[in-house]
């Protein structure tokens, strides 16, 4: 590439294009998208399985889950404290930088989920025991979890591509791979699982070869120098890695919290009802993670914007995409939470057309559930806004409280007090009182940059 070719290529990169609602959301827009094909993974498993194999497979999966939540968190920890720094360094014009840390972030993180892949498989059965399996259900775990868990450094690549595409301006590759990867999987369960009858191995089968569309195919554009972001020799300083663990570390919480309260879950749904409980909150959970994955997927997209406006020090900006941002999440956040509440009923046939109890239990649950899509698109577009502007303190408090504390002590007192509708109301109050601390974060928080935008604009006008 010519030094004119270069000068055009950075000329086109969104982030000289002006602040505005249609460049913001050509941005973001197919993070959010891509990542609810990513959750079809898994959703698309557990309808596959609950109609093929049975509510015993639908429960082993939701079982496998939390373990799965502690690769993914690890790596969701690397990849959002580690873009939003990159984010920065691209800002201040620090691009080979930018490129020897992205490097050395993902040898990292593929080495570490390596090594916990490994102390799985010796202690595989008393994991999926502590995670609520009994006897009858532990063969449907070790069949499912142990070809799932094995491609945890693939997964790993994965996760990391996707932010590491966002910020190097190609999220349309990360799109087209998601998408991809998404009919991949959708195919071979119905072939696997539905044609064939090879039950909880078909299914996970299928997810892994759909996962390796997105950890694989990135490798080839990111060998590419002429790409924003490449491979280079990786280099990371203890600073920088302090920072991205500080950083990212809300990331972490959200998933090591999903895994404590999925677990939390399975528990008291065994205990109150059953083997169909567990099935019903299995769904539930997989469907109400579909709906606020656009919303994850939209604040991730306009991440690496704050990042880089932050990194170049246009307070301007940050305040604009903000005032512009926030207002999308929250029709987002309505709009979803609408069309949660019409189709629940539908969404329950889906999983479960030929069992009456679990389909009236699934209707039940996500019409309360749903109610946290409401609530949690600010809390979840908060967290990942302090993250964009290196305040991972913050960041980590939202989603600690939200994620593991209120949600945690919801689960335990109120199904004492209100049976299985006490564990459907845990979310949307862990939710609602975490809102409360998100506003007033964020109105404490960009006071300065809003205050710069008014200043501009009484200027320009």
């Amino acid at each position: 590439m010519t030094q004119d070719n270069r000068e055009d290529f950075k000329d086109n990169l969104i982030y000289n294009k002006p602040i505005n609602l249609k460049n913001t959301l050509g941005f973001a827009i197919p993070t959010a998208i891509k990542l609810v094909f990513i959750s079809l993974y898994t959703i698309i498993d557990g309808i596959v399985v609950s109609n093929f194999v049975g509510s015993s497979g639908l429960a082993a999966i939701n079982i496998v889950y939390p373990v799965l939540n502690v690769c993914m968190a690890v790596s969701f920890m690397f990849a959002m404290g580690s873009t939003a720094l990159i984010g920065k360094f691209l800002g201040e014009g620090k691009e080979e930088e930018a490129n020897r840390f992205m490097t050395a972030i993902l040898m990292i993180n593929v080495v570490a989920t390596t090594l916990m892949v490994v102390i799985f498989m010796f202690l595989e059965d008393k994991i999926f025991l502590f995670l609520g399996a009994d006897e009858a259900l532990l063969p449907y775990c070790r069949e499912y979890g142990t070809i799932i868990v094995l491609v945890g450094p693939i997964w790993v690549m994965q996760i990391l591509f996707q932010s590491f595409l966002v910020t190097a301006d190609r999220a349309r590759l990360s799109l087209v791979l998601s998408i991809a990867g998404g009919i991949c999987n959708v195919v071979l369960d119905l072939i696997l699982v539905g044609y064939f009858k090879m039950g909880l191995t078909g299914a996970a089968l299928a997810s892994v070869i759909g996962i390796l569309i997105g950890g694989i195919v990135p490798i080839f554009t990111f060998v590419k120098k002429s790409s924003l972001l490449h491979f280079a020799r990786p280099k990371c300083t203890w600073q920088n890695f302090l920072h991205t663990l500080g950083n990212g570390s809300s990331e972490m919480v959200v998933n090591l919290s999903s895994a404590i309260t999925t677990t939390l879950f399975n528990v008291q749904t065994m205990a109150l009802a059953g083997e169909k409980g567990v099935a019903a909150i299995s769904a539930i959970l997989y469907i109400q993670f579909l709906f606020i994955a656009t919303i994850i997927g939209f604040s991730s997209g306009v991440g690496p914007l704050f990042s880089y406006n932050y990194g170049a020090g246009n307070t301007k900006n940050i305040g604009k995409l903000f005032k512009l941002t926030l207002g999308t999440v929250l029709v987002f956040s309505a709009a979803l939470t609408l069309l949660a509440e019409i189709f629940s009923g539908a969404i329950a046939l889906i999983f479960a057309s030929q069992d009456l109890i679990l389909s009236n239990l699934i209707v039940a649950g996500f019409r309360i559930i749903a109610l946290s899509v409401l609530f949690g698109g600010v809390n979840i577009f908060a967290s990942g806004f302090f993250t964009s502007l290196q305040n991972g303190k913050i960041s980590a408090l939202i989603s600690f409280l939200r994620t593991l504390v209120i949600q945690v002590a919801a689960l335990l007192i109120l199904p004492k007090f209100m049976g299985i509708n006490g564990v459907w109301w845990a979310l949307p109050i862990s939710e609602i009182l975490a809102f409360i601390l998100s506003i007033y974060m964020l109105a404490k928080s960009t006071r300065p940059y809003l205050i710069t935008l008014k200043e501009e604009n009484t200027q320009e006008n």
